[in-house]
């Protein structure tokens, strides 16, 4: 099995910001694949352009278009209604916008999200989005609002609290939709982060109930995130101990690879 990690970060290092919600640490993909991916196995990754790095995805591309031997790769890049050069992004491996919709890091690019989606479909491009369960009412009717059959995936569980009953069974109707993917991305989510399994009925509820739309990402190298770091392991232990072989080969393997086309 070819494990991909669908959610990463990779900063390039020496770059003066001009400012945002934290100030990333100088870790690339190199440092990715000598931290995480060699010991875990990691063969595949996708890399998120991050909200500190705005929508200048220079960086971004070159890396996905030139990436190290031990990995192959592909970019969620962040783009505006306005736009341009999408096609040269697309050619990198680019395959995904992403908005955020986050209080925490002061950005809510909801009302956003059908115009950069119908630019998106443009380059045959899916979107991400950041967002909480408090807005999925809204994430609903945008989706309605987006390029017919253009997938929908939702980072983090959906920030969905999975003790809350009400915010699971809201991520439920959403992913009913047939459009929605979601990542299960414990870090944001999970008080366990030794071994996640506070996370371990949600999983198996989510996987047995679309397993075709589920993907795993780490959120590496973890920013906003309070000590200690989180390692890849536990997360990856997590999902062999609570979901069958063809699941896990599912999550891991399979679905990325469809959406990002791998």
């Amino acid at each position: 099995m070819i494990i991909c990690d669908c959610h990463i970060h990779a900063f390039a290092k020496g770059v003066e910001r001009a400012g945002g919600a934290y100030v990333p640490p100088e870790k690339d993909i190199r440092d990715f694949i000598a931290e995480e991916a060699r010991t875990n196995s990691i063969g595949r990754a996708v890399i998120i352009q991050a909200s500190v790095d705005g929508t200048d995805n220079t960086a971004l591309a070159r890396t996905v278009a030139s990436p190290p031997e031990a990995i192959a790769l592909r970019g969620v890049a962040m783009i505006s209604p306005a736009s341009t050069g999408l096609e040269a992004l697309a050619a990198t491996g680019i395959r995904a916008a992403r908005l955020q919709d986050r209080g925490r890091v002061g950005i809510n690019q909801l009302d956003l999200l059908p115009q950069v989606a119908a630019r998106a479909a443009e380059v045959d491009w899916h979107v991400e989005l950041n967002t909480e369960p408090e807005r999925f009412d809204r994430v609903a009717t945008a989706l309605e609002a987006m390029p017919a059959g253009q997938p929908l995936v939702l980072d983090h569980f959906g920030h969905a609290d999975p003790t809350s009953e009400a915010q699971v069974t809201s991520l439920s109707r959403l992913l009913d939709s047939g459009r929605v993917w979601v990542k299960l991305s414990p870090t944001r989510v999970s008080t366990r982060p030794d071994n996640y399994d506070d996370l371990a009925d949600l999983v198996l509820r989510l996987v047995q109930g679309w397993p075709d739309r589920c993907l795993w990402g780490s959120d590496w190298p973890h920013v906003m995130t309070p000590p200690p770091v989180p390692r890849l392991a536990p997360m990856l232990d997590l999902l062999k101990q609570v979901l069958p072989e063809e699941g896990l080969r599912a999550v891991l393997q399979d679905n990325p690879a469809a959406l990002y086309r791998f």
